[in-house]
């Protein structure tokens, strides 16, 4: 039974508690039968003077307890938004420049708009600014598409360990041999180790898992010769190819072929795409995202649609837009894949409405009213610099 998390009943950090629209409603067993509230599962810590978790290179980390001050630098926000998650967003003291200028990221987790902007892992790290703010930890994603970026990301890690500071490396999910979700959901469960919410992680991936799989049931038997044919778009002017953890999510999960069959992000003209003239167009907002409208209209937004309106995927208007982080391997990524399964197989979700599933994510995962989900999903309509 998969849970999802919502505010506790004393406003402090969320509970848990099952997913409405695919299971019955049942409460927490710490809240039903123990009257336990939140806040007193955020003050529980567990009596040793340090935690030692194994990160994404293999590195047994070992950190002084108590947690209470951690940076953050990511791409797929995982980290920061697990620990809103958990409840414990305001030990972020400091974030990479990409999260700080990233609407979206600072509505979800607000910690993120007041912490420390350090730089980044990718374009430069103040190392100066970092050690002055005083972490116990540094969360570090790694994209490490080349060696190069590898040893760029080696010689960081280095540095911050010479301050003092352990390091926890996260690796980006295309990065792996083999992209596979099961890596991205492993920055939530290390994130729950060093924290000590090892049992909240544990819900919140079985949570996204359950929600992954009400699409996965229902495209896992399709025969091949119905599979789709798709290009996945990355603004401004990219698909992602096969060795991409969003061509994991087409071809693994929504059942689908992907038709860019090697490398991550590809670069794609007009006249590639409309040789390759898939079923099915999904836009991803990489750099902004970019609405179905747009692309029906002819727009110049990243490449000129005007010219490539004879795309099947566009005469037929089988396309979808996912939003900023909707399409990152997030928590947000069950949202993304069923917007992408209701483009590719609509027959099998025509008793879904989405875009009523994807206010009732906000509500529901993150404890929203309404109000609030309605401005999430505006949030992910972020237009970049296309």
């Amino acid at each position: 039974m998969a849970p999802s998390i919502l505010p506790s009943r004393t406003g402090g950090r969320p509970v848990v508690r099952p997913l409405r629209w695919l299971v019955p409603l049942l409460g927490l067993a710490c809240v039903l039968l123990m009257g336990c509230n939140g806040d007193d599962i955020a003050e529980a810590s567990p009596d040793t003077d340090t935690v030692t978790v194994v990160d994404h290179w293999e590195r047994e980390v070992e950190i002084p307890r108590p947690v209470e001050r951690a940076v953050v630098m990511e791409w797929e926000g995982l980290v920061a938004k697990s620990m809103q998650l958990f409840g414990i967003s305001e030990r972020i003291v400091g974030v990479d420049d990409y999260a700080a200028r990233q609407s979206f990221r600072r509505f979800l987790v607000p910690a993120v708009d007041e912490a420390v902007d350090v730089g980044s892992a990718w374009s430069g790290i103040n190392y100066e600014q970092l050690a002055t703010l005083e972490p116990d930890v540094v969360f570090l994603e790694s994209w490490e598409d080349t060696e190069e970026n590898r040893e760029m990301h080696s010689v960081e890690v280095e540095r911050l360990e010479d301050l003092g500071i352990p390091v926890v490396v996260f690796v980006s999910p295309s990065n792996f041999p083999e992209p596979d979700l099961a890596t991205a959901w492993q920055h939530v469960t290390i994130v729950g180790e060093v924290f000590g919410f090892e049992d909240e992680a544990a819900e919140v991936v079985a949570a996204i898992e359950e929600r992954i799989g009400l699409v996965r049931e229902r495209t896992t038997r399709i025969p091949d010769e119905e599979r789709a044919s798709v290009v996945l778009f990355a603004t401004i002017d990219s698909a992602m190819g096969t060795q991409s953890i969003q061509s994991h999510m087409l071809t693994d999960i929504v059942n689908a072929e992907n038709l860019v069959t090697q490398g991550t992000f590809v670069p794609i003209s007009e006249e590639q795409l409309l040789a390759l003239d898939p079923d099915v167009l999904v836009l991803l907002g990489h750099d902004g995202y970019l609405a179905v409208d747009r692309v029906l209209a002819g727009e110049n937004a990243g490449l000129n649609w005007a010219n490539l309106q004879q795309l099947r995927a566009i005469r037929e208007q089988r396309l979808a837009s996912l939003g900023y982080d909707e399409w990152r391997a997030t928590i947000e990524t069950p949202i993304g894949i069923l917007k992408m399964a209701a483009a590719v197989y609509p027959e099998r979700f025509e008793d879904l409405d989405v875009a009523e599933e994807e206010l009732r994510f906000y509500e529901e995962v993150y404890g929203m009213d309404r109000d609030a989900a309605v401005e999430a999903v505006q949030a992910q309509l972020y237009l970049g610099e296309m």
